[in-house]
């Protein structure tokens, strides 16, 4: 569910590392093993967006520039929300810092790499687009994709009105002209909370096209929206016997597994920042501190369930094991210590005397998510649950409720 690699995202009081730990190719095969073809979709009108960018550039016969159309998309949504005052709460919008004093937005304003935001939706819509049939096959590449008649279908379904698409293709074709008011019909079709029955229907039917999404939506429907009941492991194992099918369980019992083990190496490095806060330590003194015994215990226990489960697999996710494996119980501790913090170079330097702060140190880790870190936190903080459970649950419900209120 991410890459030992860190984002930092410039939307938030305090910016703060997001971390992986080096595993995103494990993460995001998990991620897929947990809920097939979800990618990182999480709310409806990301999907929309998205599809409008592709529609609209195919259109305009620029397809090199659906993923610039589409970003701006979402940050022209993201501004009419702000400037309607409803955005505080809202994690469907991002660059709340950069866009709240603008009077105007332009698509040469937004179009630019990082104008407003770090990472865009667009980006966690990639593999999703595909993955749920609104696109004809994956691509490595956004502009490569192409719409398959549903994907059209969802973007044609936020235009219902003529005079909104006509405004909307100007903006981009005029990059210099500033928009400065905006009609209601207008705002409807872009608001990230105002996706139309039309759009919900979609969303839900390719949700439920997969027999294993459709079993998993079954199963979490009497869930709230953020899972409490599978923090526990009382709770997860309960959710699991109700599979039926057995590769299913097993694989999504791997993810419980691992999503157990990225909370404890987070806890454990989380330690270590703070152990160095004042000043550099020597290796020998941390593995003397009993709160780092008491984190790096959490995490050799972890890795060790996680490696039981690991061991009845044919096919293993790229890098676990060989994790698993320098958390073991039989390596020193001192040992384990340096190799957590060589997987952390932002964060940590690793002196051959002490442990000392590297160049993007900071004292509070945030766990990245390979299907791109988002701005707006989706995930419940220390959350010891798959990622794309959480979303498939939002998504859907999203989805549900729009065509509840339609009829």
């Amino acid at each position: 569910m991410t890459s030992w690699g860190t984002v930092v995202p410039t939307d938030l009081p305090q910016s703060r590392l997001r971390l992986d730990f080096g595993l995103r190719p494990a993460i995001l095969a998990l991620n897929e093993w947990a809920v097939p073809g979800l990618g990182g979709a999480f709310f409806v009108r990301q999907l929309t967006w998205s599809c409008l960018g592709l529609l609209l550039a195919e259109e305009l016969s620029r397809p090199a520039l659906a993923a610039r159309i589409a970003e701006s998309i979402e940050a022209l949504a993201s501004w009419l929300t702000i400037r309607q005052g409803s955005h505080e709460k809202e994690d469907r919008i991002q660059g709340k810092r950069k866009l709240r004093d603008l009077k105007a937005l332009s698509f040469a304003a937004v179009s630019t790499g990082s104008a407003y935001v770090t990472v865009p939706f667009r980006r966690s819509a990639t593999a999703a687009l595909p993955g749920l049939g609104f696109c004809r096959s994956t691509q490595f590449r956004f502009n490569s994709l192409q719409l398959a008649p549903v994907g059209m279908a969802l973007a044609n379904a936020a235009l219902v009105d003529d005079d909104v698409a006509k405004r909307l293709r100007k903006w981009i074709t005029d990059p210099e002209m500033a928009l400065k008011s905006s009609s209601n019909e207008f705002k409807r079709s872009l608001l990230p909370n105002a996706a139309t029955s039309a759009e919900c229907q979609l969303v839900h039917d390719q949700l439920l096209a997969d027999a294993s999404r459709s079993r998993l939506i079954a199963l979490l429907a009497p869930y709230a929206i953020d899972l409490p009941e599978l923090q526990t492991d009382k709770g997860s194992a309960t959710f699991l016997q109700r599979i039926e099918d057995p590769t299913q369980r097993v694989r999504l019992d791997t993810c419980f597994a691992f999503e157990r083990v990225r909370t404890t190496a987070l806890q454990a490095a989380q330690q270590l920042a703070k152990a160095i806060k004042a000043t550099a330590q020597p290796w020998a003194d941390l593995a003397r501190a009993p709160e780092v015994q008491r984190e790096f215990a959490a995490l050799q226990r972890d890795c060790g369930a996680l490696a039981q489960r690991l061991a009845g697999l044919v096919e293993r996710p790229t890098g676990v094991q060989e994790f698993c494996d320098e958390q073991h119980g039989d390596v020193p501790l001192e040992a384990r210590i340096r190799t957590l913090a060589a997987r952390l170079p932002q964060v940590f330097t690793s002196q051959p005397a002490a442990l000392g702060r590297g160049i993007g140190y900071t004292d509070t880790l945030v766990a990245a998510d390979a299907i791109d870190p988002l701005e707006s936190d989706i995930v419940p903080a220390g959350g010891a649950i798959p990622r794309p459970l959480l979303r498939l649950k939002r998504l859907h419900d999203e989805a549900l409720k729009g065509l509840a209120h339609a009829a």
